[in-house]
């Protein structure tokens, strides 16, 4: 034999060797039981209730489909001001039962004028919403300015 046939042979045999002492499991350090991990693939669905987003989109329209009858408001105080100046927005927040009632309040804005919130808030409050298998809230900011 010669000297490449017998490094192959050496060779070799160290790789079986090594081969057979391994295991196929991984031990741990402290060698305890080890914990099986199950994996869970049902899907968890949260509902945090609200508007779902077709009716809020549904809703959205109905406001801006009666916008001129909020811009009233707006239009009547400003007559009485008679300035350009008097311009800004008021966000509303609606909280919309199962029956399509609205029950609408201020949530901010930059108009500061309490008699087109008023007057706004009363609009909003008659207004029939669609119905809603569980109640919820739609926020909708108008925004005022001259149109002359």
């Amino acid at each position: 034999m010669n000297a490449t046939h017998i490094l192959f042979a050496i060779g070799t045999c160290l790789g079986l060797g090594a081969c057979a002492s391994a295991t196929s499991t991984p031990r741990d350090t402290d060698n305890g039981p080890r914990p099986r991990i199950v994996r869970d693939d049902t899907q968890i669905v949260i509902d945090t209730g609200g508007v779902p987003p077709d009716k809020e989109a549904d809703i959205k329209l109905l406001l801006q489909e009666r916008d001129s009858s909020a811009r009233r408001c707006y239009q009547d105080v400003l007559n009485e001001k008679h300035t350009r100046e008097f311009k800004g927005t008021v966000k509303v927040i609606i909280t919309i039962d199962t029956a399509g009632h609205g029950k609408p309040r201020v949530a901010g804005g930059t108009l500061g004028n309490q008699e087109v919130a008023d007057c706004l808030l009363g609009v909003l409050r008659d207004f029939e919403y669609p119905k809603l298998d569980k109640g919820g809230d739609v926020q909708y900011e108008y925004k005022f300015e001259p149109q002359y």
